[in-house]
């Protein structure tokens, strides 16, 4: 049950590994986004962030709407490719600020999908928070603690469906190479 993947011929050998290092984030992204939702990206400024808005905005289309919230430095990235339409310069790990930035800029409606892909601990709530009832997290951070994501919703009153990272999903190596592909943008960022 090993899993492989052929490397392709139109991308250099250390780009590919690069990418598909964080392969899973973008391929489960485009897995759970429908079109006309709208999405937040909790570090939406690093490596799998960006392929995640970029799969997020692909998804969401015209009638969705696509939220980045990132650390100064990362949002600069983030806003040269403009994925999203939303660039939010918060602490991922308060989670009273991001909920009202979140608030804010969705009219209060909140998110139908949260993905984060932050690598520090403590952000879970953020993510609770910023979804609406019966919507999707999608914890792909390996620093996210499920027993505070479980038991922060409860405590909230969070009626929402979480998603534990994996790094596997079906066609993911498939899916994040063919993001280099399309966008060369997000291609030269990745090889600088």
């Amino acid at each position: 049950s090993g899993l492989y993947g052929i490397l392709p011929r139109d991308i250099a050998r250390n780009l590919a590994l690069s990418v598909l290092d964080v392969a899973g984030a973008p391929a489960q992204t485009a897995k759970i986004c429908r079109p006309g939702n709208t999405v937040v990206v909790i570090g939406g400024g690093g490596k799998s962030g960006l392929l995640c808005l970029y799969e997020a905005k692909k998804r969401a289309g015209v009638t969705g709407k696509v939220i980045c919230i990132a650390t100064p430095r990362s949002a600069k990235r983030a806003e040269s490719l403009g994925f999203a339409d939303h660039v939010l310069v918060c602490d991922a790990t308060n989670a009273v600020e991001v909920y009202n930035a979140i608030m804010e800029v969705t009219d209060g409606k909140l998110c139908d999908v949260v993905i984060n892909c932050v690598n520090i601990e403590n952000t879970e709530m953020a993510s609770i928070l910023s979804c609406k009832d019966d919507g999707t997290v999608y914890f792909f951070s390996m620093a996210t603690s499920f027993t505070k994501a479980a038991l922060g919703a409860e405590g909230v009153g969070k009626d929402v469906n979480m998603i534990v990272g994996n790094g596997y999903t079906k066609g993911h190596a498939e899916i994040t190479l063919q993001c280099l592909r399309e966008h060369e943008g997000l291609r030269k960022l990745f090889q600088e």
